[in-house]
């Protein structure tokens, strides 16, 4: 993998991506998903339950908020918290989408809704674990199978941290396998079927399913870097289990930390614990990837950490494809 200089290379100011988010508003993207409610200035939040109006857009429609849960953004990050997808699949969905309309085709404008006074945000639920076990062998192997890992010596490490677990979820009439990945802070917490098949009753059918109560913007992992110098930092739950795998054998001292998405930003709570490290961050080589990779740069250099960017050569690919691929990677 190729180490990046700062600041990193800035993608061509008229990308797809760009005029497709030009092309469509939240609200737009509200109705064209099938969300509930009304969108507007002061609304219920189309994602959890709530009682009074906590969600706002604003901006013209290009800006979304979550008073409750501090989450928010703009399209594509709307996006991918409504269909639970990565970065990647949501600007794929919002390319695709404003790629098909057409001139006589009108989409649904926003709602303007009468101001109101800002509500105290709601307080935050506890994340919901279900009962974890440490999987058998025979579940190890499938997992590195279906991960394409060299090895799954990484995965133990990973279980033997507090990171990886498995457990029996529901999903719709069916109850598969899933692992999980977490750490002993219990803020975050996002679960895969351990057979790779997507969720079916999930909006979109996502591949990664956030557990109920979790904070998306806590770093997977952070609650353990403490005791660390080095911290190998990646976006998703595979890219932590290449991440483990490719330390296993390669570094004697290390702390792995993913991000569920690239459209968030890290946890201010989170940013001390960066300070002093040295952060590895192993990026996407995509528009989102590279776009995340230099926000959370700025954020961890400006909490003191050292940052350095790597990114495979190859468009599209990310830390797993790289190592499933043999690609080199080196850390100095």
């Amino acid at each position: 993998m190729a180490r990046l200089p700062q600041p990193f290379n800035h993608a061509p100011t008229e990308s797809p991506l760009e005029i497709a988010k030009a092309s469509m508003s939240i609200a737009d993207a509200w109705h064209r998903l099938g969300l509930l409610g009304t969108p507007g200035k002061s609304c219920k939040s189309p994602f959890r339950e709530d009682r009074r109006p906590s969600f706002s857009i604003y901006n013209s429609g290009r800006r979304w908020k979550d008073q409750a849960t501090d989450a928010g953004g703009d399209i594509c990050d709307f996006i991918q918290a409504a269909l639970n997808v990565t970065a990647s699949e949501a600007a794929k969905w919002l390319i695709e989408q404003t790629s098909a309309r057409t001139s006589r085709r009108k989409w649904p404008k926003a709602v303007t809704v009468a101001k109101t006074q800002k509500q105290s945000p709601e307080k935050r639920e506890s994340l919901k674990l279900p009962t974890l076990d440490l999987g058998t062998i025979a579940e190890l192997a499938q997992l590195q199978w279906q991960r394409e890992l060299p090895y799954f010596a990484g995965l133990q490490l990973l279980i033997d941290r507090g990171q990886l677990a498995f457990a029996t979820l529901k999903d719709g009439s069916e109850k598969p396998r899933c692992w999980i990945v977490t750490d002993d802070s219990k803020r975050n917490a996002q679960a895969r079927r351990l057979d790779g098949k997507p969720w079916k009753s999930l909006p979109g059918n996502p591949k990664s399913k956030t557990l109920k109560g979790s904070q998306a913007r806590w770093p997977i992992g952070a609650s353990r870097i403490l005791k660390t110098n080095t911290v190998l930092f990646c976006e998703g739950a595979p890219d932590l289990l290449a991440a483990a795998t490719f330390a296993a054998f390669e570094l004697s001292e290390w702390e792995a930390v993913t991000m569920p998405g690239a459209s968030l930003n890290i946890h201010t709570e989170a940013l001390p614990l960066f300070k002093g490290k040295q952060v590895y961050l192993f990026m996407h080589n995509d528009d989102p990837g590279l776009a995340a990779a230099r926000k959370w740069s700025r954020q961890l250099t400006e909490a003191g950490a050292s940052v350095t960017a790597l990114c495979s050569d190859v468009e599209g690919r990310d830390l797993n494809d790289a190592l499933t691929a043999k690609e080199r990677i080196s850390l100095t």
